[in-house]
């Protein structure tokens, strides 16, 4: 009996081993396969384009992006699957299949200044006859050519060739403008004349495709999971050549249209001749002291260039010593226009600015520019993700979780892996100037549930009970935050433990609406009643790089320092988010303060929307603030702020919701009014 168990135990091992070979050995040998040096401090062992010694896009051993380092993939974007080729129509399927390109051969190359560009050559899996090679470079500020040429040693052959943009969810939002030809207003004259796609999600976050040459694909959806480009063609073993433009951003502070228009003068700059470039792709000053921001302009064209007009386009909270110049310059080939800026953040936190040229009646826009300021200020924490140290093969290293993140225009990461605070060193060397990585751990139990442990300086052993480990927590200085309590497989299996400071009211693995959260939101409020003052946290629960960011945390803290962050955490001074910001105030009390009156005394309540900083004249439109007292609506507002007058009756908590009309939703913290 034994021997027959001992067989089996090797079966089982051995048919792991051998699904693992064929399941994760060909990503990850690829990876390991081909390294290479940017510098002599810096080793990266992945598949990368480079742009100016900066990561620009992450690409898989298919050739596919997986994320963008300039700001996309806030919370919807799984990938890019560029390209595709199926030899059945997709649109015919009720499940459409898209072959696998597996690329077999990869190098990398320079590209013009300090532009590392990436080629794949490689073959359908399913028809190795057909035979595909594609080159990554960026093109222009914000946009990453794509060239791919694709033969086939069957003459004749059917088939449909594209891109795909796969989405994390269903419940998704799309502003499509311009599929097919763009012919609208003054543009005629340089706008492209390709059918062009712009996609946005929930968190202001666009992705822009347009094709040059000959190819002239449709567009298609399915389920909301994915849009595609598709065009039927015949393959030959002459080249198909499929070039596109993919530009992305992901700027909070514009409606649908405002970020595709934006993506749109990405497209004609490129088409203008003309470069424009900043002195740099983040600025990073002090509280209230001007830096120096250049702006320089090239003649690429080969052809005489007239610049009338020059706009730097700032949030409220930058100074800028001329927002326009008006200029007239004759740009010869070759030579380039310079214009100097200084610029001053009157408050902390992150903000992006951005020039426009005026050309011919057009305004061609140049690289968004992000500027950080360490000050008094809301800065942006995702405070639940995971890396390699939970110990899942299918998780990324520290250093991709943190540069996503950056990327994203997250100001914080805490990386809580599973039972373990090994990854606190890897985690805090990725700590800059404008970034924190904090280390924590995700206290996880299948008899108890999972539990975040914030601000710890050690491990907090998982065998034993909830009270222990809150009890641990809180002797280290630190916080206890109640995980998903209702996502399945993973509940909270008993409130009765003394010493939480908060539960996650939102987690990335669900949309605001979804049960699981709503469930949390009522506990959160039920147990709140009793007289405690919890604190609710969103988190993006991220286990790939694609996926951070869902959620965040807007925190209030003095400084860009951990003790500051962490007091404003303690302090309850943050509030939820998948986008839109807010400000919440009783008596010009901020949100996790507790206040004293007396019976009949005014409470003056003031709750607005925060239309994005940095462009709110262009923010989605507010759909409704609710004030809540207790946990049930008392009040509300069409408008974009409540203001409230209410005289004390009894002791509560008071706390908003704000709901936009693009799918935006955030949650204060609550004020506790006690009355004497």
């Amino acid at each position: 009996m034994r021997k027959i168990v001992k067989y089996l135990i090797v079966a089982v091992v051995l048919v792991y081993v051998v699904i693992q070979a064929w399941f994760i050995w060909p990503e990850y040998g690829h990876k390991l396969l081909y390294k290479f040096t940017i510098s002599p401090q810096k080793v990266l062992s992945r598949d990368i384009v480079l742009h100016r010694d900066k990561l620009y896009a992450g690409i898989n051993k298919q050739g596919n992006i997986n994320y963008l380092s300039n700001g996309a993939w806030i919370n919807t974007i799984s990938g890019i699957a560029a390209p595709y080729i199926a030899l059945k129509n997709p649109m015919a399927e009720m499940k459409p299949h898209f072959e696998q390109i597996l690329y077999t051969k990869y190098q990398t190359f320079k590209y013009g200044n300090d532009i590392t560009a990436v080629s794949f050559s490689g073959y359908s899996r399913k028809h190795p006859f057909i035979h595909i090679d594609t080159v990554y470079r960026v093109f222009g500020a914000g946009t990453i050519m794509i060239h791919s040429q694709i033969t086939s040693s069957k003459n004749g052959l059917r088939a449909w060739v594209g891109d795909r943009i796969k989405t994390n969810t269903r419940s998704i939002l799309f502003y499509v403008p311009g599929v097919g030809n763009i012919t609208t207003g003054p543009r005629d004259a340089i706008s492209p004349q390709k059918p062009y796609v712009a996609m946005l999600g929930r968190a202001n976050q666009v992705i822009g495709f347009y094709y040059t040459g000959n190819f002239d694909p449709s567009y298609f959806f399915y389920q909301w999971n994915w849009i595609a480009s598709m065009m039927e063609v015949k393959l030959t073993d002459e080249p198909l050549n499929v070039t596109r433009v993919l530009s992305t951003r992901s700027v909070t502070g514009m409606d649908y249209q405002k970020v595709a228009d934006s993506q749109y003068k990405n497209f004609l700059a490129v088409q203008s001749g003309l470069q424009i470039t900043a002195s740099s792709y983040t600025v990073i000053s002090d509280y209230n002291k001007s830096v120096l921001y250049t702006v320089y302009v090239k003649n690429v064209s080969g052809k005489l260039k007239h610049v009338t007009g020059l706009v730097l386009f700032a949030p409220k909270d930058i100074m800028t010593s001329k927002p326009y110049t008006s200029i007239s310059d004759s740009l010869y080939p070759g030579s380039t226009s310079t214009f100097a800026f200084k610029i001053k953040a009157i408050r902390g936190g992150d903000f992006y600015i951005y020039p426009a040229i005026l050309v011919n009646g057009n305004y061609i826009e140049g690289p968004w520019t992000h500027v950080f300021c360490n000050g008094p200020g809301w800065y942006s924490a995702d405070m639940h993700n995971h890396s390699v140290y939970s110990f899942n093969p299918e998780d990324y290293p520290v250093r991709d979780m943190t540069e996503a993140a950056h990327a994203k225009g997250l100001d914080i990461l805490s990386l809580t892996d599973y039972n373990t605070f090994s990854q606190a060193g890897a985690c805090r060397a990725q700590s800059s100037a404008d970034f924190l990585c904090i280390p924590g751990e995700e206290i996880a139990n299948p008899l108890w549930g999972h539990a975040n442990a914030q601000f710890i300086h050690k491990k907090v052993y998982e065998f034993l009970s909830p009270q222990h480990w809150i009890d641990d927590v809180h002797a280290q200085g630190g916080m206890f935050f109640v995980n998903h309590p209702y996502l399945e497989m993973r509940q909270w299996r008993d409130w009765n433990f003394k010493g939480y400071n908060g539960i996650e009211i939102l987690n990335g693995n669900k949309i605001p609406m979804d049960p699981v959260n709503v469930k949390a939101f009522d506990k959160w409020d039920e147990l709140n009643r009793t007289g405690l003052h919890l604190y609710g946290i969103a988190d993006s629960d991220a286990h790939t790089p694609y996926a951070v960011g869902r959620y965040r945390n807007y925190v209030y803290a003095t400084s860009f320092t951990l003790s500051a962050i962490e007091n404003g955490f303690k302090k309850g001074m943050f509030y939820v988010t998948n986008g839109p910001m807010l400000s919440f105030t009783i008596n010009d009390k901020p949100m996790g303060s507790v206040i004293t009156v007396h019976r009949g005394d005014n409470l003056h309540i003031r709750a607005a929307y925060e239309p994005y900083a940095q462009s709110p004249e262009n923010a989605p439109d507010i759909q409704k603030i609710l004030l809540f007292k207790d946990g049930y609506i008392f009040a509300s507002s069409d408008n974009s702020s409540l203001d409230y007058d209410y005289r004390a009756d009894k002791s509560g908590f008071y706390r908003v919701e704000i709901f936009t009309n693009d799918g935006g939703f955030a949650a204060s913290n609550p004020v506790w009014v006690n009355v004497k």
